[in-house]
């Protein structure tokens, strides 16, 4: 976790390395350095409330937030079910699983730009593109998954449909690994008939993994040849139908085995996932920090978290960005309130202190990074 959040100080270390290597009596200049200015955080709403999901951001320079950034750059909701987004080029993807599409809008305005409605005939239509649910990129198009069984690839310049992927049931988490293979976790609803599709960009040979740990997939990392996924499990019977077998999976040379037992969110980077347990039916929230070099598992505790929803490794910076909801007491007891908005916390180093928190909007559910590149002068 260390070498994590030390990362920013390491990237800086190089810039100046290759400064010092320059003789001590030539000028000084500048070189570009990548960076991220900020976390974007999709947050759902509340489909049987009738609230519209929304986009907010965090600048990190100025500690600046907004709460609803899509709306108040363009006057208008971004509808039921909000789901994802990704920052590509120049330009940010908004997945809205309700409204059956993805808004493409300039990434520095917010300003929109284009609707892709996966349901059009021209695009997946009105089967096979219902519910759009993540999204992720490869050379130069976005990957999106939807209910109706398919991955669409879809220029980024026309929004024009490239080619389109039969997967599993319900497909939820996309990713693609340098080389052009994407794994897509299709999740099945949780009915019992789960899978991952992995299938070559380049030739199109799809292979559909299947094991008895493979459940209910929902976000996939990929470590070299093999894959990190995390897992919902199954749900019990009645009454509390209690949340059984979720968690962190590793899969590699066709095995699968469970790293981090009870987990229901993850987030990954280099040789560190770090996950929260929020369990449908269960008691307390907990959480977990995997090495993946040692193999070795521990655990965490952030401060000023009352209900995980979402977490997020920046690896430039080494901060750790986590949303939560609020709770709320009633007669019926205390839980989280799935009605107003919610919050997110930054931390700097480690989790005693809160670096930086803000608002969000309702039932954040994913956090975005915002890449840029600026000037280093040495």
């Amino acid at each position: 976790m260390k070498k994590m959040l030390n990362l920013a100080v390491m990237l800086l270390g190089v810039a100046l390395f290759t400064a010092c290597e320059k003789d001590d009596n030539e000028d000084h200049g500048s070189v570009p350095v990548f960076v991220n200015s900020g976390v974007y955080v999709v947050c759902s709403g509340s489909m049987s409330s009738g609230i519209n999901g929304a986009l907010s951001y965090f600048e990190y320079a100025t500690k600046k937030s907004t709460v609803n950034i899509f709306k108040d750059s363009n006057g208008r909701e971004l509808g039921l079910t909000a789901n994802d987004a990704l920052r590509y080029g120049d330009k940010m993807y908004i997945v809205v699983d309700g409204e059956n599409c993805v808004f493409v809008t300039n990434a520095k305005t917010m300003k929109l730009l284009h609707t892709i409605k996966t349901t059009d005939a021209t695009m997946l239509g009105e089967q096979g593109g219902k519910s759009p649910r993540r999204i992720a990129s490869y050379n130069g198009s976005i990957y999106v998954s939807t209910f109706g069984g398919y991955v669409a690839a879809i220029d980024t310049i026309n929004f024009a449909l490239q080619k389109k992927y039969q997967v599993g049931s319900y497909p939820e988490g996309v990713a693609i690994s340098s080389s052009g293979i994407m794994y897509v976790a299709n999740s099945d609803y949780g009915y019992g008939n789960a899978s991952i599709s992995k299938i070559n960009l380049a030739t199109g040979e799809a292979t559909d993994l299947k094991d008895e740990n493979i459940r209910n997939p929902q976000t996939i990392a990929i470590y070299g040849t093999g894959f990190y996924f995390l897992d919902y499990g199954v749900y019990g019977p009645a009454p509390d139908y209690a949340q059984e077998h979720a968690g962190v999976y590793r899969y590699l040379n066709g095995v699968v085995t469970q790293v981090v037992p009870n987990a229901t969110g993850m987030a990954a980077y280099d040789q560190t996932i770090l996950t929260y347990n929020t369990p449908y039916g269960g008691a307390g929230v907990s959480y977990s920090m995997y090495d993946v070099s040692s193999g070795q598992l521990s655990s965490y505790q952030p401060k000023d978290i009352e209900y995980p929803a979402a977490i997020e490794i920046d690896p430039v910076s080494g901060y750790v960005i986590i949303a939560s909801y609020k709770m709320v007491t009633s007669e019926w007891g205390t839980y989280p309130d799935y009605t107003s908005n919610g919050y997110v916390n930054v931390y700097a180093n480690g989790f005693d202190t809160v670096s930086a928190t803000f608002e969000c909007g309702v039932s954040p559910t994913r956090i975005v990074l915002n890449p840029s590149w600026t000037i280093f002068n040495y």
